[in-house]
C-alpha cells in the first residue's frame, strides 16, 4: 500500500517519534510510506529521505493555518495514497478532510489527547467528536487503556471506531558508556545527574524539577529538549543560585537519545498530563530508574506485566520531585530494582506488535 502519514509539526517529540516507528515497521512490511507535515517547527527531519513539508516554517495566524491546510489537501490529492495515517489534533482534522477529498479509502486517527472541554482545544475537541460520530474516518487510535477511559462517555457512533494500539518503544540497540555520553554532551563528570527530556513547556512542568534542586545540593539536572518555557526556566534557575547545576542540551535527535539517557543515574519526569509518557518510558526501558509525576496514566505504562512498578510515583512539585530523588540517593537497591523492572517494559511494549496492529487497521 502506498501510505501517507500526517502530522502537525516537524520537531523532535513523543508523537514524531511513533510515526518514525510506524513508519519504518510499516516499510519493512513492503509498504511505502511517507510522512508530511504541516509545517517545519526545527531541523529534526531535514535530513528524512521519507518526509515532506507542506509549509517551510509554523504558520502566522489564521492566513498560516488556511495555507498550510490547503497545502496538505493538495498534497494529498496529488500523492493519492491507498491509506491515510493522522497524528495530533490538527493533523488528524485536516488529514482527515484532505483524505477525503483525495478519495482515501482507509483513514486512521490517533487520538494523543484527552477530550478538552476550553479554548481552542475544547473547539478541535468538539470537532474531532463529530468527524467521528460521522464515520468521517474508519479507525481511531489510543494508546493506553487511560486515554480509552476518557472518550466513555462519547456517542458509541464514536467508541465503536476506538482502537486501541499501545505504543511500541524501542530499546536502545547499542550499550552507551556513562562518562563518554557525559562528554558527548557536556554533562558534569562525577555529579550524580538527573535527566528529563521533552518540549520545555508548561505542560512538562520542567520548572518543578529545577525547583527541587533547592533541596538537593549535590545533584544536577539535564533538560534535553527546545521550546517557549526555556526562557523561564533559565531565569529561575538563575534566580536562585541553581544555574551551574542546570544543564540545556537543547534538542536532542532521535538518534542519540539513548546516548543522552545513558549520561544520567535517574530520569525525572514532572509532566501534568499525559496520555502515555512516551519519552518517560523510554527512559525506564533504557534501564534508568525513574521518578514520576504520580498520574493514574504512568502508573499504568510503567508496570510491567508481573506487576512491579519501574518508577517512584511522587506530587510533581519541586518537593515531590525533590523527596522522590533523595529517595533514589539514600536507596541503591531501590534504583537497582526500578531499574530492572524499566527493562522489563521492553516486551509490553514492542514496536513490532504496533505496527502490525496499524497494519490490520489498513488491509482489507
Amino acid at each position: 500500500m502506498r501510505i501517507i502519514q500526517v502530522q502537525t509539526q516537524a520537531e523532535a517529540a513523543g508523537a514524531q517519534r511513533i510515526s518514525d516507528m510506524v513508519g519504518e515497521g510499516l516499510r519493512a512490511r513492503g509498504h511505502d510510506v511517507r510522512t508530511v507535515f504541516m509545517y517545519r517547527k526545527t531541523d529534526a527531519f531535514d535530513g528524512d529521505p521519507h518526509a515532506d513539508f507542506v509549509l517551510a516554517e509554523p504558520p502566522k495566524g489564521l492566513p498560516g493555518q488556511v495555507r498550510a491546510a490547503i497545502g496538505l489537501a493538495a498534497y494529498l490529492r496529488a500523492a493519492r495514497p491507498d491509506a491515510v495515517i493522522s497524528y495530533q489534533h490538527y493533523g488528524n482534522i485536516f488529514g482527515t478532510i484532505g483524505a477525503r477529498l483525495a478519495g482515501v479509502r482507509h483513514i486512521v486517527a490517533n487520538q494523543s489527547g484527552a477530550p478538552q472541554t476550553k479554548g481552542v482545544m475544547g473547539l478541535l475537541s468538539r470537532i474531532d467528536r463529530l468527524m467521528g460520530v460521522l464515520g468521517l474516518y474508519q479507525a481511531n487510535v489510543v494508546n493506553s487503556a487511560w486515554t480509552q477511559a476518557q472518550f466513555d462517555r462519547y456517542p458509541q457512533a464514536y467508541r465503536r471506531r476506538i482502537r486501541r494500539i499501545d505504543h511500541g518503544v524501542p530499546a536502545p540497540a547499542d550499550d552507551f558508556d556513562k562518562a563518554s555520553a557525559r562528554a558527548a554532551f557536556g554533562l558534569p563528570r562525577d555529579a550524580w545527574l538527573a535527566v528529563s527530556s521533552g518540549r520545555l513547556t508548561q505542560m512538562k512542568n520542567q520548572i518543578a524539577l529545577v525547583g527541587a534542586l533547592e533541596q538537593l545540593p549535590h545533584v544536577h539536572v539535564a533538560l534535553a529538549g527546545v521550546g517557549p518555557e526555556r526562557d523561564a526556566i533559565v531565569d529561575f534557575a538563575g534566580s536562585r543560585g541553581l544555574a551551574d547545576r542546570l544543564h540545556l542540551v537543547g534538542e536532542v535527535p532521535t538518534a542519540r537519545i539513548f546516548e543522552f539517557l545513558a549520561a544520567g543515574d535517574a530520569y525525572a519526569f514532572p509532566s501534568t498530563t499525559e496520555t502515555f509518557g512516551l519519552a518517560c518510558v523510554e527512559a525506564a526501558i533504557s534501564g534508568l530508574p525513574v521518578v514520576s509525576n504520580d498520574l493514574e496514566v504512568m502508573r499504568e505504562v510503567l508496570t510491567a506485566e508481573d506487576g512491579e512498578a519501574a518508577a517512584i510515583f511522587v506530587k510533581a512539585d519541586a518537593d515531590g520531585m525533590a523527596g522522590g530523588l533523595a529517595e533514589m540517593l539514600a536507596r541503591p537497591e531501590l534504583m537497582a530494582r526500578l531499574s530492572a523492572a524499566g527493562r522489563r517494559l521492553r516486551d509490553k511494549y514492542s514496536p513490532a506488535t504496533m505496527c502490525a496492529g496499524y497494519e490490520a487497521l489498513l488491509l482489507p
